[in-house]
Order: C-alpha cells, then sequence, then structure tokens
C-alpha cells in the first residue's frame, strides 16, 4: 500500500482548504503537479515535503505497539531498560517485583512430569525452606537465578515449576496459584529470563517496568452504608475517590486519569464489629464516605470503581467495587425491610401479587405470556425504596399464565447496562426447561393427587432412629420392567405399589428403614426435558443419528437396533460401552441433578409433562406413596452453586441482582466455583432469607419431610440452624443433615463459621463422616497385614463405632488411651445425632466397586459377598445415623465408574430384581476413569468379583436382618455422648491386637438407665479375616447368638458361639461374619458388661492420642523420632546421634497441636539437667561430644510448660542406678556412681591406706553383680569383670582420693580402672 499526497504552491493551500470545507472535497489539482508517494507504514511529514515513521500509536502498559504500529501487544520494548543480569548457559532468571520490601519472600521450585528443568542446586529443600533471591534489580524486582539441567532448556514445552511466597500458609502465595516460567523462548536476547508481578496471574517473557494503570480486579467492597474496604496494600499518602457512572463508561483515558464523577472518601479504622462481618478483609485499607440511606441505594444503580492517587494527583490503582454487603447493610438490618418481605407470587383477595427483590435495577418490568410462549403483556412493576422490592398487583386472569421480569440494570460481568428478561428465583413452577416461571397457586385442588390432604406422615421419636436409604428418581425404575411403561424413570414410579423397586423398600421399610433420600429433583440446567429432543436406551440407532449425527454407531450399525441391545451386544470389559454412553450423554435424560436453575419448583424430565402443571401434583403423589409406605421423604438440596450465572440462557439470579447472589473473589472479582460451578453467596442475608422461605415452601407445600445440604460447609453454620427453626415451626421433626466438607474459599471459617463437621457438633444437624468411611472402604479389616497403617484405620472404625464423638476414649493400637478427638481429628462429634455413618453413595464408586481394589484377588465370591456385607453393615452397628445408597444391599456395582453423575442409564442401572449387581458391563467412561482402566480391566476379568442372582439375593436378605437388629435395641441408637462413653467399650484393643478383628460391647446392666427390656448387653464381634476367631473378654457371661442370627439365611453365622469360663466369656465367630451376641435381661435388671472390662481405668497422656516426635537437624526435622508414652505424664524418645550441634523442637505432625521449643531460659539444652519449654518457642539447641543413643524425657505433668532432660542412655538404662559397694561403705546403695557419659560410670571417693574389698553392683544385687574370680586391681591397670563373681580388692597404700571407673561399652563385659586422683 502506498499513500499519495499532492504537493501545492503554498499560496494555494488555504484556498483549497477552504474549498474542501466548502463543497465536500474533491480534486483540485492542476495537471502535470507532482505528488508525494509514501510507503506504509511511513507517512508524510507535516509540510508533505517527505515520508517520515508515524508516531507510535498509544498503547496502555503493558503493552507496545506491533511491528506495523496498528496494534497494542505485550512484547519487547525497545525504550526498556537492560535488566542488571542475564541468563547464562544452562540458567534462568526469575524476576519479580512487589511494592514494598522483599524480606521474607522465598521461591519455591519443584520437578515433574510437565516441567523438569532444575538443577538439584535450585530446588527448594521444602516448602517452608524455599530459595532466597539473589539480587534486586532497580527496575524489575527481585530475580533468582536458577541453574537448568543441561539441554534441557529450548526443547518442546520446556518449563519450570515455581511459586512465590511469603511463610508457609497458602494465603502467602502471591498471586496463588502454581506457575510455570517458559524456557523455550524465541528471541535470543531474553532466553530463559521472565517477569512477574505481585498480584498477578501472569508471566511476561520480557523486560516489564510496570503494568502500568487500569481498572484491575474487584478489590474494592462497599460493606455498608459508608465504608469501603480495598484488598490492597496502598501508599497511606494515597487519596482514595469513588468514580462512578450512570453510563457504565468508567475508563482511564490517554492523560491517566479515571473519568467519571467522583467522591473523595477519607481512612478510616474498621470497628470490630466491622471486622467480624469481613474476617478475611479485616486487616485492609478502609475509608469513609457520608452518604444518607437513600444517596448510598442511588449510588448503587451506578457503575462503581474505587481508585487512588498520589498527592500530585497521579493515578497509581484503581479497581472495580464489590456491592453486596452493603445491599445487606441498606435493605436488611430494619425490622419491615426486604428480608422480612414476602417474595415470589401470592394469591390475595382475588388479586394476583408479583414481588421480586432487585434493589439495584433502574427498571422492572413483568412480562407476561400466554401457553404458546406469545408475549400478552407488560406491567410495570413499581419499586419499594425502603426494601428494594419491584411488585405488580394483577387480576386472577394471570393465573396458570407464563411470565418473566425484564430488569434494566448495570451487570459487573460485562460492565453494561442490560436489559434483561430473567424468570423468577422463587418460581414454584416452570414452563420446558425452565424458560418461563408460571403463575400458579398451589392451594388449587388440580394440584392435589387423591388422599393429600389426609395424608399421614411418618415420625422418628428421636434423630438416631433414622435409617436412609439414597436413591434417584431415574434410577429408581427407568429400566425396570414391572413399572408401567409410561411411569418408568417418573415421580409416578413410586406409587405403582405392586412394582418390584416398590415392594423392595417396603420390605425394607418393614425391616426398619426410616427414610428415602432423593437425590435433587430441582429444576435443573443440564437435561432437557423435552423428550422428542432426548435419547433413552429403549431407543433406536435411528433416533440417536437424527439427534447426533457422529455418534460411533452411525452408518455402520443396524438403524432399528435398540442401544440397550446394542449396548448388552459389547464386551464386558471393553471401551465400546463406555463410546457409546459418552455419545450420548448429553442427549439422555440422566444426571444426579446437582446443577439448579429453579430451586423451588421441581423437574419436568420427571414428571409425565413437562409443561403445565404435572410435575407439581406427581412430585406431590411421589412424597404421599413414600409416606404410605412409613418412610419419610429427604430432598438433597444444593444451595452451594448454581448452574449459571452472568447472562447465560439458565441464569436466574445473576440477572436480577447482579454480583450479590454469587461469592466473587475478594481480589480479581472472578466468580468462584470451589463447588464445581458458580459459587453461591450463601453468606448474604437475602441469599439466607431465600433458602429458608423455600425450604419452607418446599416442606409445607411439596411434601418433603427432611433436607440433606449438598456442600454444606460452604454455609455458614448459623444460615443452617436458622433455617431448620424456620422449618420446625411447621414439622417439629424436622431433620438436616449434610456435606460438612471443609475446603475452598471458605476454609477453616475464613469467611463466616461454616456449616462444617467440627462447628456442627452438639447442634443434631448431621454430617457425612468420612472418618469411618475411609477405612472400611479401604478393607483394611479384610487384610491380612497387621500393619501400622491398618491398625490404625481399624482404631478409626471404632471411633466411628462409637458416633465419632470427641470425647470418646479409646485405648489406641500403640496402648495410648485418649479423646477420639486427638486421633488426628477422627472424633468431632458432641452428639450421635450430629453424625451419618455411612460406606458408600452416589460419589465415587459404589461400596462393591471400592472393596474389590483393597480385596485378595484369590479371594471367592462367596468370601466377598461376606466382605461386602460386614462393610455395609458397619453403619448400622454405629451409634448415629446410617445411611445407605439404593443398591448396595444389593451389591450394587457401577461397573467400576468413579463419578458416574452423567454416565447415564447403562452405568447406574440398579436391578431390584436381583438378576444383576450390574459389574462388568464395560469399562467406565473415559472422562473420570481412563488413567485407572488397566487396573479396573484387572478387576473386571476376575471372575470371583462377578456375583450371581443367589449372592445377590443373600447380600439382600443379610442385609435385612441387621436393619432389624439395629431397630430392635435402643442401645444401637443411643441419644447422649455421655451414654455411649459410659455403654459402648471395645475389646481386642491397644498392643498385640488382632488385626481384622473388633469387639464393641454395649452395655445395659445394673447401675445404668434401663434402656432395653429385653437385654442386659450387647457384643457385636466384626471377625474380617480368613479364619474362625474367638476373643475372650473378662466378666463376660451369660451371652447367646441373637435371635435374627439364630435363624440367618447365613449359615455361617447361626455357628457363632460363646464359652463361659471363670471371670471370662468367650466369644467365636466364622470368617468374614458379623455376629451379634445378646445377654438376655430377666426378671429385672442384671449384670451388663461395663465398657472398660478390657480396657480398665484409662491412663490419658497430656497430649492424649497426639504422637509427639523429636523434629530437628538430627532428622531432617521430619516426623522420624517418636516420644512413647510411659505413663504418669512421662514421655520418651531413644535416637542415635552422631556428635556434632543440632536445632530441634518438640512437636507433632501439624507443628501446631505440640509445638515445643526454648522457653524464659534461652535456647540451650545441657545434657542431665530438665529444661522447661515454651509453646512455640525458638528452636531448641544442643551440643553433643559423643555420637552415641541419647534418650529425652519429657515430663508433660504441666502440659503447656513441659520438662524435657537430654542424657546420653547409660547401657543399663535411665532408670537404673549403679552403685560401688564394699568395705569402704559397709555394703550399702550409699555409693551411686555417676554416668559420665561415653559408656563409662565413674564415681571419686575418700580411701584411708587400708585394704578393701567391694563389688560393682545394682541396688538389689541382681542383674548387676559383677567382681571377678583373680579380684586384685593394680591402680592404672583395666580389669575385665564377671557376672557374680568373688569380690574385688584393692589394697591402699597411701590415704587419698581414688577414682573408679566402669567402662559398660559391652554391657556384660564391663571394665573397671582405678586411679589415684
Amino acid at each position: 500500500m502506498t499513500i499519495m499526497i499532492k504537493l501545492l504552491k503554498p499560496a494555494l493551500l488555504l484556498l483549497a482548504v477552504n474549498l474542501l470545507a466548502a463543497c465536500g472535497g474533491g480534486d483540485s489539482t492542476k495537471p502535470g503537479e507532482v505528488l508525494l508517494t509514501c510507503n506504509v507504514p511511513q507517512i508524510p511529514n507535516a509540510a508533505g515535503t517527505e515520508c517520515i515513521d508515524p508516531p507510535p500509536i498509544f498503547c496502555p502498559a503493558p503493552t507496545v505497539p506491533d511491528a506495523a504500529n496498528e496494534s497494542c501487544i505485550i512484547g519487547k520494548d525497545p525504550n526498556a531498560p537492560s535488566p542488571s543480569v542475564m541468563a547464562g548457559p544452562n540458567q534462568a532468571i526469575l524476576f519479580y517485583k512487589r511494592p514494598g520490601s522483599y524480606e521474607g519472600y522465598r521461591l519455591h521450585t519443584w520437578n515433574n512430569e510437565t516441567c523438569d528443568a532444575y538443577q538439584p542446586s535450585s530446588l527448594a529443600s521444602s516448602w517452608d525452606n524455599g530459595l532466597v533471591h539473589d539480587g534486586v534489580d532497580q527496575n524489575y524486582g527481585a530475580y533468582w537465578i536458577l541453574d537448568l539441567k543441561p539441554g534441557y532448556a529450548g526443547t518442546a514445552g520446556a518449563c519450570g515449576n515455581f511459586i512465590v511466597h511469603i511463610g508457609t500458609d497458602d494465603a502467602g502465595k502471591d498471586p496463588g496459584p502454581d506457575m510455570q516460567m517458559p524456557l523455550s523462548q524465541e528471541d535470543p536476547e531474553f532466553a530463559r529470563m521472565n517477569w512477574i508481578f505481585s498480584g498477578v496471574n501472569g508471566v511476561f517473557e520480557y523486560p516489564v517496568v510496570s503494568l502500568g494503570v487500569s481498572v484491575q480486579g474487584a478489590a474494592a467492597h462497599w460493606i455498608d452504608q459508608n465504608t469501603f474496604i480495598w484488598n490492597a496494600s496502598l501508599d497511606p499518602s494515597a487519596r482514595v475517590k469513588l468514580h462512578y457512572s450512570a453510563e457504565a463508561d468508567l475508563a482511564i483515558g490517554r492523560n491517566s486519569q479515571l473519568n467519571g464523577s467522583s467522591i473523595e472518601l477519607m481512612p478510616v479504622d474498621l470497628t470490630d464489629a466491622q471486622k467480624a462481618l469481613v474476617p478475611h478483609l479485616a486487616d485492609k485499607p478502609a475509608f469513609s464516605a457520608n452518604f444518607t440511606a437513600d444517596e448510598a441505594k442511588a449510588m448503587l444503580k451506578n457503575q462503581l470503581v474505587l481508585a487512588a492517587s498520589d498527592v500530585e494527583g497521579e493515578l497509581l490503582a484503581a479497581t472495580w467495587v464489590q456491592a453486596a454487603k452493603v445491599l445487606d447493610d441498606l435493605y436488611t438490618k430494619g425490622d419491615a425491610d426486604a428480608d422480612e418481605a414476602t417474595l415470589g407470587i401470592q394469591y390475595q383477595d382475588g388479586s394476583i401479587i408479583a414481588s421480586v427483590w432487585a434493589p439495584t435495577a433502574r427498571s422492572v418490568n413483568l412480562k407476561v405470556y400466554n401457553a404458546a410462549k406469545s408475549l400478552t403483556a407488560t406491567h410495570a412493576m413499581t419499586a419499594d425504596s425502603a426494601t428494594g422490592v419491584w411488585r405488580y398487583s394483577g387480576s386472577s386472569a394471570l393465573d396458570r399464565q407464563f411470565y418473566r421480569y425484564e430488569v434494566t440494570v448495570y451487570h459487573p460481568l460485562t460492565r453494561k447496562v442490560e436489559t434483561i428478561e430473567a424468570t423468577d428465583p422463587y418460581s414454584l413452577n416452570v414452563s420446558l426447561n425452565g424458560r418461563y416461571s408460571q403463575f400458579v397457586n398451589l392451594a388449587d385442588a388440580d394440584l392435589a393427587p387423591e388422599g393429600w390432604a389426609e395424608r399421614t406422615v411418618p415420625t422418628v421419636a428421636k434423630p438416631e432412629d433414622i435409617v436412609i436409604y439414597e436413591g434417584h428418581v431415574r434410577d429408581f425404575s427407568v429400566r425396570d420392567q414391572s413399572v408401567t411403561e409410561a411411569n418408568r424413570g417418573k415421580y409416578l414410579a413410586f406409587t405403582e405399589t405392586d412394582s418390584v423397586p416398590v415392594q423392595h423398600l417396603k420390605a425394607l421399610a418393614d425391616s426398619g428403614l426410616t427414610h428415602f433420600h432423593l437425590l435433587p429433583l430441582n429444576d435443573q440446567a443440564n437435561v432437557n426435558e423435552d423428550a422428542s429432543k432426548r435419547i433413552a436406551l429403549s431407543d433406536t440407532v435411528a433416533k440417536l443419528c437424527q439427534l447426533k449425527a457422529d455418534a460411533p454407531v452411525c452408518g455402520n450399525t443396524d438403524a432399528n437396533t435398540t442401544l440397550l441391545s446394542l449396548l448388552q451386544s459389547y464386551s464386558p470389559f471393553g471401551e465400546k460401552a463406555q463410546e457409546l454412553v459418552q455419545a450420548i450423554r448429553s442427549i439422555d435424560g440422566f444426571n444426579w441433578g446437582y446443577d439448579p436453575q429453579h430451586f423451588i419448583a421441581p423437574e419436568g424430565s420427571y414428571a409425565s409433562n413437562a409443561e403445565g402443571v404435572a410435575r407439581i401434583k406427581e412430585v406431590r403423589a411421589m412424597n404421599k406413596a413414600l409416606n404410605d409406605l412409613g418412610l419419610r421423604t429427604v430432598l438433597d438440596v444444593v444451595y452451594n452453586h448454581t448452574s449459571a450465572s452472568g447472562l447465560n440462557t439458565t441464569s436466574v439470579f445473576d440477572k436480577i441482582v447482579p454480583g450479590y447472589y454469587h461469592r466473587y473473589n475478594e481480589t480479581t472479582g472472578a466468580i468462584e466455583r470451589s463447588t464445581c460451578c458458580e459459587n453461591t453467596a450463601t453468606e448474604h442475608r437475602m441469599f439466607d432469607k431465600f433458602m429458608q422461605d423455600s425450604l419452607l415452601i418446599l416442606a409445607r407445600d411439596f411434601g418433603f419431610n427432611d433436607f440433606r445440604f449438598d456442600i454444606m460447609g460452604h454455609s455458614p453454620k448459623a444460615s443452617i440452624l436458622a433455617a431448620r427453626d424456620v422449618v420446625r415451626a411447621f414439622d417439629p421433626n424436622v431433620y438436616f443433615y449434610g456435606e460438612g466438607w471443609n475446603f475452598g474459599e471458605v476454609t477453616d471459617n475464613r469467611l463466616f463459621v461454616q456449616a462444617k463437621q467440627i462447628d456442627m457438633a452438639g447442634t443434631e444437624v448431621g454430617t457425612f463422616n468420612d472418618r469411618l468411611r475411609d477405612p472400611v472402604r479401604d478393607a483394611v479389616l479384610f487384610s491380612d497385614n497387621a500393619s501400622e497403617e491398618n491398625l490404625r484405620k481399624q482404631d478409626l472404625i471404632r471411633i466411628g463405632l462409637a458416633g465419632t464423638l470427641k470425647d470418646y476414649v479409646l485405648e489406641s493400637y500403640q496402648g495410648i488411651a485418649g479423646p477420639a478427638s486427638s486421633f488426628g481429628g477422627a472424633g468431632y462429634a458432641a452428639d450421635p445425632a450430629d453424625i451419618i455413618n455411612y460406606v458408600s453413595k452416589h460419589d465415587n464408586e459404589t461400596l462393591w466397586d471400592k472393596l474389590q481394589y483393597g480385596l485378595n484377588a484369590s479371594l471367592t465370591t462367596a468370601e466377598r459377598v461376606r466382605a461386602q456385607n460386614i462393610a455395609l453393615a458397619i453403619p448400622l452397628m454405629s451409634q448415629g445415623i446410617p445411611f445407605m445408597q439404593m443398591g448396595s444391599d444389593m451389591l450394587r456395582s457401577k461397573s467400576m465408574d468413579r463419578d458416574s453423575y452423567d454416565s447415564g442409564d447403562w452405568f447406574n442401572y440398579v436391578d431390584f430384581t436381583m438378576q444383576s449387581n450390574n459389574f462388568a458391563v464395560g469399562l467406565p467412561l473415559a472422562e473420570k476413569n481412563a488413567d485407572n482402566w488397566a487396573a479396573i480391566g484387572e478387576i473386571l476379568t476376575n471372575p470371583n468379583a462377578k456375583p450371581a442372582a443367589d449372592d445377590i439375593r443373600f447380600a439382600s436378605e443379610v442385609f435385612k436382618e441387621f436393619l432389624s437388629i439395629r431397630a430392635g435395641s435402643p442401645l444401637f441408637r443411643l441419644t447422649t455422648a455421655q451414654d455411649v462413653i459410659d455403654r459402648v467399650g471395645f475389646h481386642n484393643i491397644g498392643k498385640g491386637q488382632t488385626q481384622g478383628l473388633i469387639v464393641m460391647s454395649l452395655d445395659d446392666g445394673i447401675g445404668l438407665t434401663d434402656l432395653d427390656p429385653a437385654y442386659d448387653a450387647l457384643v457385636v464381634v466384626i471377625n474380617g479375616t480368613s479364619q474362625q476367631q474367638s476373643h475372650t473378654v473378662p466378666t463376660a457371661a451369660g451371652f447367646d447368638l441373637h435371635p435374627v442370627q439364630q435363624a440367618s439365611a447365613d449359615t455361617h453365622v447361626t455357628t457363632a458361639s460363646f464359652s463361659a469360663g471363670v471371670g471370662e466369656g468367650t466369644f467365636t465367630v466364622p470368617a468374614y461374619t458379623m455376629a451379634v451376641f445378646v445377654k438376655a435381661q430377666g426378671a429385672m435388671q442384671g449384670e451388663g458388661l461395663a465398657a472398660d472390662a478390657t480396657s480398665g481405668a484409662p491412663d490419658i497422656p497430656p497430649y492424649e492420642a497426639t504422637t509427639v516426635f523429636v523434629r530437628g537437624a538430627m532428622n531432617g526435622w521430619g516426623e522420624v523420632d517418636t516420644f512413647s508414652y510411659e505413663g504418669d505424664g512421662i514421655y520418651m524418645a531413644t535416637i542415635d546421634i552422631a556428635a556434632g550441634n543440632y536445632e530441634f523442637k518438640v512437636a507433632s505432625a501439624d507443628w501446631s497441636t505440640v509445638d515445643f521449643g526454648a522457653g524464659a531460659d534461652g535456647q540451650a539444652v545441657t545434657l542431665g539437667q530438665a529444661k522447661t519449654l515454651g509453646r512455640s518457642g525458638a528452636n531448641l539447641q544442643l551440643n553433643l561430644v559423643n555420637s552415641a543413643t541419647y534418650v529425652f524425657v519429657l515430663d508433660a505433668n504441666n502440659k503447656e510448660a513441659p520438662l524435657l532432660t537430654v542424657q546420653e542412655l547409660p547401657p543399663y538404662g535411665v532408670d537404673t542406678v549403679v552403685y560401688l559397694k564394699g568395705s569402704m561403705n559397709g555394703w550399702s546403695n550409699n555409693s551411686p556412681m555417676m554416668y559420665a557419659g561415653g559408656n563409662i560410670y565413674s564415681i571419686d571417693i575418700s580411701l584411708d591406706a587400708i585394704p578393701y574389698e567391694f563389688k560393682f553392683a545394682d541396688a538389689n544385687w541382681a542383674a548387676i553383680n559383677y567382681g571377678a574370680a583373680n579380684g586384685a586391681f593394680t591402680l592404672g591397670e583395666a580389669k575385665a569383670l564377671e557376672y557374680n563373681a568373688g569380690n574385688l580388692s584393692l589394697n591402699v597404700t597411701e590415704a587419698g582420693t581414688y577414682r573408679f571407673s566402669v567402662d559398660a561399652t559391652v554391657p556384660d563385659a564391663p571394665v573397671m580402672t582405678i586411679m589415684k586422683l
């Protein structure tokens, strides 16, 4: 391309300009004039006389103009100063720039398969001992020079792993995630050199002095009417302003200034209440405005940026504002504001009122649609400034019409004012795929199934009576031929009382099952409710290929073949089944349902018709049918995330109050997704209100009886308890439980006190118990390896059987007694109702599948079935609430799939006819399992791992027996922690226990309240070994096998027996068997079996069951040298240490429970002298002259200031005193010898000039009693001593002080030497 300008005579230039302005331009040059031609990118100069390079285009830092000067790129800046250091061969350099000091910042580096760059010299030795920077460049900050493996840099994909951090907590990572530096740069000038900036998750491959100023992240938080917090380090002299724009056009211009209107904010100190509101921001700079409430509310409708500038007005930083907390402050602190308002649709006095909370909206319209979804009316809604609620009151003509809200609002995702249509978060019913909300009155008679008003809801006397069976609406019946075809996989399948699945539930209910848990069935976003656009296994290849032409069976398979028959034809060990399931999973009808779109309206794909009100009536019919079976229904609710946010089609909340209902990172403003999807801000009051309101509607109006909370640990504890109070006002029997996991951005109460395991203790809100789950699923009971790890896990099973109570005292496999809380936190509950005991649920592999990994490959099918029977029954025998996955009683398998959330009806099949357990129906889906296919393949091809129909029926019968045993005695359902502590005891405990054998007793004898009039005691013996086991328990008498097991379907357990001895009794149980023994009660309560019959009164160590170590330079600061508990508050560790100087501490594995170092008297430890330690004190220092064995004795009777004594281990032990006994002291113990180290004992004693006889002995002339056959000594000559030989002698010719030394390097052959001093 060329640019031409015609040269004009200067006199004609002005005329040409005027003519162009007057007539719109044109060619006024005269023929023959010379033209200046410039090649792009050059342009004519101002005079038009020559071609010059154009000025660089404006590029905000850190970008620079590209080579064509047409666009901005991140690349080499020719004006950037040269770095002060350059990478040499096989070196890399990392520059790190941050405001302030670099002191304490370290570089953590490591190699792995992806990035294998560093020489050992450049690998950080540990997380707490990272690399110190090599220098500081005045332009680019601190830098590290790293040695690379020769020849690695420059290879394809070469990279180096690194993290810059301060301290050891994750919060000290800067910017946070694991990072990689590229080491294959093409530019030779800066090869193997990289630049990073504090707080910026990115690596620059060219020198960058500054990132400039841009509006970065959303680190500003408006927390109440007049308080802002900026999550950053700001210069104290910086001036901070709030910039705002109604047009949403805030930007930094070429003048480096932020446009829009602004208000200056003043620095302010946060109050204690404000710090408690945002504990993660409590130490950040805060600023104050001076708004009235109305001014603040109006300001919130604008685009908002906080900006900082220096005293000269130069912009230093800018960030978007998050405003969720101030919305709570302005709209929910009063007695009659938003959180007291009624939201959603109300039918009232012939009118229908629509109410939606949208405080930041500029306008809201109610858009009404008919059944064809054609717009019929648009009604302007009226805002209430006090509540932020918009309302419209219409006539009854709105009934059964469809609607959406049209909201005009600033949206922080797009940084624009958007006009959005959204469905109602409070939707009671929705159209196909949830695209429209529907006006519906749940009190209408046509929405009630027959008998709805008269239904009887079962109750339980106390939470501990609950037994839960977890199922999925679709799994329950979709492939069951006894269910009417139209109802398979639907709500109405539960109403078919003669069907095989319902009959199975009835049998379980008759045996003791109390609750049926339903996986989420609210309107979900990931299943197409239009059946014509969905595929089922009963459909043909032809239909599949119409919907998905690239499916692997299209064009090569008979079009009339059903998908089910095709899957059945594939190899049970091959990949073809999962290939087909993978192809249909996006268009089939299966999903667990953990992707909520609407939280109240039921899912339409389970209804007979997804359009209209069928889903309401039918979900009620399902609940009534389950109640009629005697089962309470549990709804799995997913308040921790939504399926989408922003302007996504299935987004709901975020279209109405953008930025409020979801949780955003406090620095970047990115939505948090630690739960899997768009995390909700459960801590915000209006979400809290929504949870309470929706739970009440689901209980009161839809008939759900109890609730399970997905990822409950992401909700505040206070919210869960408040919601329970709301629902209890309707149904006092409601029970809440959930996943109390502790992870993500809320970890360790970072944002609020979480509804996590340890914090829910004592609330009787149940949390799933992974402490019991994992060792059972790991099959440790069925291992013949008595390893420390297996024995430790057996202790965890015992703790689980005792309700996982934090104060339950158990003697560990190491012989140490302590409360369960000290077993690595294994015990955390304060009440049995705090605990949900399970070994299988929808997550991860089924119990059958998981056990196959841990069971020996040689076990027979029958033995595997017995192992599953034991594992599944453990929760039933445990204190707390048992929870089972549907089908686990029938050995359910998913063909080893570890995450079947979207694995379709093929892998999730439950066969209630018990002909198959669905094992070996092909390799599971590659998505979550391909990396493990080799191991899975070995298991699938093991014929012993596939049970027959008789095996499945046997397992089902045994499970029902254990159900009835639990239901038959309140001793399995104790209601207080004290009752468990007083009554539950374990035998076969401590050191020397039998691997794979657990013996538990439950006492109901004299001295305790008589809870079970039938029995004075129960004993449960779990024998997971391959051999019959007998175990004797002191004082056990009068036991018989439980009556249910005497008539058991299991002929093995009927041979279990009890034999009485003198003051004891022996329980004998066959291999792979769990047996329950009972001691029948006579006319009056008799002697039971005391919980401490085996253990006796415990000696609980000061640090309980926590393992304590000597950790220091002598062992790499590791968990190597363990203290053993000796009793009476004394711990002892014996360590072989080479001579040298050492630093060390006394600590537990977590450096927290126990962490002792120097006390007030300094760091030095003197051999043989007791030293008082200080918690979290500096490292102790020890100077050892001899390479020897040393004994560390810790007296922890004052456990906050223990005494440590270190001494060389004497040959005859720490507690053994040796003496010089003879005629010089009347053969008494008055002359103890001192241990001098180096295996030498000595004593200095004054002697007269007379002959003496003597020996070297202990106090009792026992193990140490040494003389010699020829006992005469010559001064200075060593004499070997002999055990129990004649007296030694010395003829002293000169009175004086004599030193007697004994070298006991060989303790059985000591050598004595006598010297005159």
